[in-house]
């Protein structure tokens, strides 16, 4: 018996960067929604917010680290619950990330 939708977790996703990030998105988007996620177009109110994020080059690492402040002030308000960092930046920069957005989940 399949999950209701009132009681899936909701997902959406904020892609920033190359054509390949976007690629990436997708791939994660199925893949959570296999694991019982519903994808929704709409960033507030849903359950997980995925920001797959660019860090090569200066101004792709100060747009994802404004987009991602941008979701934990929607997180800080309730109208999200989680938000995670994918991509090149939180590859490449983990620990400085995490020491500059400390509330990222």
């Amino acid at each position: 018996m399949s999950k209701s939708r009132k009681s899936m977790r909701t997902l959406s996703f904020v892609s920033l960067g190359c054509a390949k990030n976007l690629v990436d998105s997708e791939r994660m988007l199925g893949l959570l929604a296999q694991d019982g996620y519903a994808p929704v177009p709409e960033v507030s109110g849903s359950d997980v917010v995925v920001v797959n994020t660019c860090g090569f080059i200066e101004s792709a690492r100060q747009e994802s680290l404004g987009v991602i402040r941008e979701m934990l002030e929607l997180k800080r308000r309730g109208q999200v619950k989680a938000v995670v960092v994918a991509g090149c930046l939180a590859e490449r920069k983990q620990e400085e990330l995490l020491k500059e957005v400390p509330e990222v989940d």
